[in-house]
């Protein structure tokens, strides 16, 4: 592993950062994020999750101000208290074409739908639904609406969840059909991120090195999913986790021996921080 200290050090949370519970060693962590204040190390995280699940994670910090959020997998970022620093919402023609190409296309059957907006995410799901329940865990503001049509928020990503691990051959056929247009990455766990091009973790982080004149040398990254892994390739130290997703152990510059469970992120961290 690197000796180089990184000046940004950005990370997935579900399956990366989080072990399988959504869990992290808060004391720890705390302690870390004071160490890299003194150091003028940034913090990013950067994940498919809304803004309030993700604040909501690290709230009983006492350095939790030192945290940047890239969430929706980058078509938000936000200060730690947060103040927008830039947004990216898809057009509602587009975003409506894309959920009605999706509930018509053979390939795409079975999936679960939310349009995340801003503040709130919407789904057509029945509110009293196990599904729903379960969705609510990373979208604390989910709400039920009869007809996506209806919802006028600006909406910033798509996000489609199967009941199924390998949903390759649907982000295949998504992108080739919506190419220009709109782009979809893997999220892990069955998951699709649906957001505009140019719009991703890795774009987000080259946005911030530019407000803090951080070249993408300086920066580390850890991830564990396909949508982690042009961020991973772009930085100086692209990290994936051992549990990560085959394509993402075989594309990221660097491989951590540990598994999200054993806490690889935090490890890392205090490796540099030694």
């Amino acid at each position: 592993m690197s000796a180089v200290i990184p000046r940004l050090i950005a990370t997935d949370l579900d399956g990366t950062f989080l072990d399988s519970v959504g869990r992290y060693e808060a004391l720890k962590f705390d302690q870390q994020l004071a160490a890299m204040k003194e150091r003028d190390i940034r913090f990013v995280v950067t994940t498919g999750d809304p803004l309030d699940h993700a604040q909501s994670l690290f709230c009983p910090l006492k350095n939790r101000h030192e945290i940047t959020y890239v969430v929706e997998d980058g078509a938000l970022i936000t200060s730690a208290n947060g103040q927008v620093l830039k947004t990216a919402a898809i057009a509602p023609s587009l975003w409506l074409a894309a959920v009605t190409w999706i509930k018509h296309t053979p390939v795409m059957a079975d999936c679960f739908i939310l349009a995340c907006g801003w503040k709130r995410s919407y789904t057509q799901l029945a509110a009293d639904s196990q599904r729903f329940r379960d969705s609510q865990e990373f979208y604390p503001s989910l709400t039920h609406v009869d007809q996506l049509a209806t919802v006028g928020d600006a909406i910033l990503k798509l996000d489609l969840t199967w009941i199924k691990a390998d949903i390759t051959q649907q982000v295949a056929a998504f992108n080739q059909h919506f190419a220009g247009s709109l782009v979809a990455t893997s999220s892990g766990l069955g998951g699709m991120n649906v957001t505009l091009p140019g719009v991703n973790k890795a774009a987000a982080l080259e946005f911030l090195g530019e407000r803090w004149q951080i070249g993408s040398a300086q920066m580390a990254a850890f991830g564990d999913s396909g949508n982690d892994l042009a961020m991973l390739q772009q930085v100086g130290q692209g990290f994936a986790v051992a549990n990560a997703a085959p394509e993402v152990l075989a594309g990221a510059p660097q491989r951590l021996v540990h598994t999200n469970d054993d806490g690889a992120v935090c490890e890392q961290i205090d490796h540099w921080l030694v």
